[in-house]
């Protein structure tokens, strides 16, 4: 199997960025993470970033093609004063939307709060994100918790916890 694993945001673009942290920090431990337990298991994988770089979506997208993967999954954290992880998937379903519902429900045995997997359309009727509507392979948008909420920024307070939810990610895309 080969996943494409795109960390979020990175370089100039901090991302959502609250209570001391930024987004685009939190996004690359959780998917080196990921990306360590799905190579423990035998999947190759390839990511968008493995440092600190400015990472634009046009870039994940040519990169995700080119590799052209089983399966991709865009690492984010969210803002908007919310609590809980949700995940984004393809509005046609098939495989991006049996991946969204299994990564969620390893990411809810941490702890954390769901608030669903689904779907969201832009105004012509196509996938409001471009990572989903633009890559060949079913992909799904994680988003792990809200950087602007301080509780719920505490699932992720340390190194030990961004470990923990990049290996919940991994085992839902194991399943």
């Amino acid at each position: 199997m080969k996943v494409f694993i795109s960390a979020g945001h990175g370089g100039s673009d901090p991302g959502a960025v609250a209570n001391g942290v930024k987004e685009k920090d939190l996004n690359l431990s959780i998917a080196l993470a990921c990306r360590d337990v799905l190579t423990k298991h035998g999947v190759s994988v390839k990511m968008s970033r493995t440092k600190d770089e400015n990472d634009p979506l046009s870039e994940e997208i040519r990169e995700c093609n080119a590799y052209s993967p089983d399966l991709a999954v865009d690492i984010h954290c969210n803002s908007g004063g919310g609590d809980g992880a949700e995940v984004f998937y393809h509005y046609g379903g098939g495989k991006s939307k049996t991946l969204a519902e299994n990564i969620l429900a390893e990411i809810v045995k941490v702890g954390q709060n769901s608030r669903g997997a689904k779907t969201r359309k832009n105004s012509n009727g196509k996938d409001y994100y471009g990572f989903i509507r633009n890559t060949s392979a079913p992909a799904v948008i994680v988003e792990c918790a809200f950087v602007d909420n301080a509780s719920d920024l505490q699932i992720l307070a340390t190194e030990s916890q961004r470990k923990s939810m990049g290996e919940a990610i991994a085992k839902g895309i194991l399943k």
